[in-house]
């Protein structure tokens, strides 16, 4: 970067900036996960949006850069006064990201010149903002120390120096113009033949009556000083922007010619600047986008805090080592939706709506098949798993009360998806494209999240279809979660297990390319204490257990109302009955 002894960014270290994940997940998963709720509580201001979306959606899955995310985070989180700091210099950084942004090969001069001060005044002011920032603050992470290293360099260069002194000269050189003075010669007939530039003046001229204008110059009579706005004999025109007056044959050569002087009285500044040309705020802007996602974060967690809901640094675990340990996680979009409603009126009423739950891929299974209850907590579980990734690998706070976690290397996702009559394949044909372009791209260190997969057909062939994408998980050795209505589908896990361990001879799940090993979770129902009309409650907490399979049909049928004794009090009350 041309304008700094090197570049800096508070997300990738030097060494690692050219290694980012280009697009690690469908175009879907976003929606499926419910990325954009997390995006939009993470934002300072809406316009952070698209940043603060690119940032999450690079995944990073290097330990090393994750762990130098969260070394700036702890830094925020311990000094309030440098969190006060940074957004106090975020206004300067959003100004000179406008003056980055902005093209103007079509201006004067003159223009060009005011833009280009308008810009170092910023860049200066930035410089010397984030500089202070660390006069009484000394950080501890390696991004932050980095930053305060290259803001020192860049103060004691020589040129920065020169410009913070030129600078107010410079300006006022401009923004002094207020006025020309001309000398119009006429002729015998007082006509206007030629004209002459007299003087470029500080203050405006302002018309008067013509008898009051011959007594000179006004004076202000507060001061005793003359007025800023000297007084002529009389104001002749005015022209406005784009006005009529611009169409007076008169007038029109009289401006250009006006116009051309004033291109001359820019060029001392213009010069003058070109000796700072490779000062500019390209890093200072780069860096307007890092900060606020930090800033953002940092406010999400403390909103949640601020509800009662915990939240954690993640440990971050090795790759290879394809493990997830997670205890009282939560969805946090779901705890944002309940917050955007004010549903909860104090810390245990929302703690209370809130529903924990434990994740954990490890050697004794990486495929989990997730079987339940409609409404049961399935889905909100799934995402939470994804976004609790997204979050950590992102090196910040996650949702839950301890996690210790491998990052993921791709987030793949199988949702439902509404029929759409002009595939020619159908739904299954569409479903059968979508899984397959997952084990085109996916590798044993992603995780990939399937909801109702292959549940346009028959059961029979459902359950026939899903066994093969489960062993074939199983063969890739990546971790998955299948939520399903397929409980014959959990009951056949130790089978699968088995199967596939004789086919391919592969070896067992803790060793290098091993397999994933398939096992079973539930979302719970208890029953009620309702003898009379006893029905089974949604707890939304997911288990490692056996699949309940029938019972669930009931707990279903009895909730719509269509159970065999439901409807048949039904038929009774009819006098229907035989």
């Amino acid at each position: 970067m041309s304008d700094s002894p090197s570049a800096i960014s508070l997300l990738w270290p030097a060494a690692t900036i050219a290694a980012r994940n280009t697009k690690p997940w469908f175009d879907s998963t976003p929606a499926d996960v419910g990325f954009s709720d997390l995006v939009r509580g993470l934002c300072l201001e809406p316009r952070y949006f698209d940043r603060v979306q690119g940032i999450l959606m690079a995944l990073c899955d290097d330990p090393g850069v994750i762990q130098y995310r969260q070394e700036i985070f702890d830094d925020l989180l311990a000094s309030d006064a440098l969190v006060s700091s940074l957004e106090s210099a975020l206004p300067t950084l959003t100004q000179l990201g406008y003056y980055g942004a902005t093209s103007r090969p079509g201006d004067t001069l003159l223009q060009q010149t005011v833009f280009r001060l308008g810009e170092l005044h910023l860049y200066v002011d930035g410089v010397t903002r984030l500089q202070s920032i660390f006069a009484n603050i000394t950080p501890q992470s390696r991004g932050l120390l980095a930053l305060r290293d290259i803001l020192v360099q860049l103060a004691a260069d020589p040129s920065f120096i020169n410009l913070q002194q030129e600078l107010p000269t410079l300006s006022a050189r401009i923004e002094n113009i207020g006025s020309i003075t001309l000398g119009i010669n006429l002729d015998s007939r007082l006509r206007p033949v030629a004209t002459t530039l007299l003087a470029v003046n500080p203050y405006k001229f302002k018309g008067d009556s013509l008898l009051a204008r011959l007594f000179g110059k006004r004076t202000n009579t507060n001061t005793g000083e003359p007025d800023e706005q000297q007084n002529g004999l009389a104001e002749l025109h005015t022209t406005p922007p784009d006005g009529p007056g611009h169409d007076n044959p008169l007038l029109v050569p009289l401006f250009r010619d006006l116009n051309e002087i004033l291109q001359t009285a820019a060029g001392p500044v213009a010069t003058a600047l070109r000796q700072y040309t490779r000062l500019n705020g390209s890093m200072l802007i780069a860096l307007e986008g890092e900060i606020a996602f930090y800033l953002g974060a940092l406010r999400l967690i403390r909103k949640l805090h601020a509800s009662g809901l915990p939240t954690c640094r993640p440990t971050i675990l090795p790759k290879a080592a394809r493990e997830m340990d997670v205890s009282g996680a939560y969805n946090i979009n779901l705890a944002l939706r309940f917050l955007g409603r004010e549903v909860a009126d104090s810390k245990s009423s929302l703690t209370e709506r809130i529903v924990a739950n434990e994740v954990r891929f490890d050697d004794t299974g990486r495929i989990f098949i997730l079987t339940g209850p409609n409404q049961g907590g399935k889905t909100t579980y799934i995402q939470m798993v994804a976004l609790v990734h997204v979050l950590a690998q992102a090196g910040v706070h996650v949702p839950a009360q301890s996690a210790r976690l491998s990052p993921i290397d791709s987030l793949y996702t199988h949702f439902q998806r509404d029929e759409k009559p002009e595939l020619e394949a159908g739904r299954l044909g569409e479903e059968a494209r979508r899984l397959s372009d997952i084990f085109d791209r996916a590798t044993r260190h992603s995780l990939v999240l399937l909801n109702e997969s292959l549940s346009s057909t028959s059961p029979t062939e459902s359950l026939y279809l899903a066994q093969d994408v489960v062993r074939a998980l199983r063969l890739l050795g990546v971790r998955a979660i299948f939520a399903t209505h397929l409980h014959a589908l959990a009951e056949a896990a130790d089978a699968i297990n088995a199967d596939v361990s004789a086919q391919s001879g592969a070896q067992s799940d803790g060793e290098s390319g091993a397999l994933s090993a398939v096992a079973s979770l539930v979302s719970q129902v208890v029953p009620t204490q309702d003898t009379a009309t006893p029905t089974r409650n949604r707890t939304f907490k997911i288990i490692r257990a056996a699949p309940m399979g029938l019972s669930y049909s009931k707990d279903i049928a009895e909730r719509y109302g269509i159970s065999f004794e439901q409807l048949q009090a039904r038929l009774g009350k009819r006098d229907l009955m035989p």
